[in-house]
């Protein structure tokens, strides 16, 4: 496929992205007590994230204006467990944390990598049918914070670990592909970059590396 087969399809996605969003707010107008319901923020949220990324995807703005921020690691990760715990909503999924003692701070948007954490965390739950552990290692190494999640969902394929970074090749029913290419872009974007560690049958390792400044 071309640059433009993927500007066009994007296109179309964001157009019904956008179909969708519009109709929530009009249901919200007309019915203004739906704001009270438990999943109604947490829902226009994410379908607003959706339409934004879909817009930084097909413009190719992922590597460029980043909003950076210096800020502590360790407040990046709980709110954002905490949101992806209500949403999943799982009594036999939670979320461990490991912070290495003084880390310094670090140049991040943090909108966007918690984005990728995101993933991460959505890729983990999905991989273990919503039962199990994720636990997240914050930690110095060499010039890198090093921020590691560890899940049990059984590992990633051997043959299908080269198109781990691929659009549209993805071993989900309903999934693109999209979601740890543009992790990678986003990571990569800081200056730092996204590994795997994979053991069949066990769990999977990915590990992200930001540049310390």
């Amino acid at each position: 496929m071309t640059n433009e087969d993927y500007q066009k399809i994007f296109h179309e996605i964001k157009n019904n992205i956008t179909f969708i969003s519009s109709s929530l707010q009009l249901v919200e107008k007309a019915h203004p007590e739906i704001e009270a319901f438990p999943y109604w923020k947490d829902s226009m949220q994410e379908v607003n994230a959706l339409k934004n990324m879909l817009i930084d995807l097909s413009s190719a703005r992922l590597c460029d204006d980043l909003d950076l921020q210096k800020l502590s690691p360790e407040i990046i990760l709980p709110e954002l467990i905490h949101s992806c715990m209500t949403l999943f909503d799982s009594d036999d999924f939670c979320c461990g944390m490991e912070f290495e003692s003084s880390l310094p701070k670090i140049l991040i948007d943090p909108h966007r990598l918690k984005r990728v954490l995101f993933n991460l965390i959505k890729n983990s739950f999905e991989a273990m049918d919503g039962s199990g552990k994720i636990q997240f290692a914050f930690r110095k190494e060499n010039t890198f914070l090093k921020i590691s999640l560890t899940d049990n969902g059984g590992g990633i394929p051997k043959e299908y670990l080269p198109k781990l970074f691929t659009p549209f090749e993805t071993t989900k029913q309903s999934g693109t592909g999209l979601g740890l290419l543009i992790a990678r872009q986003i990571i990569e974007a800081h200056g730092g970059h996204l590994t795997v560690d994979s053991l069949p049958g066990v769990g999977c390792t990915f590990s992200i590396y930001l540049p310390f400044t």
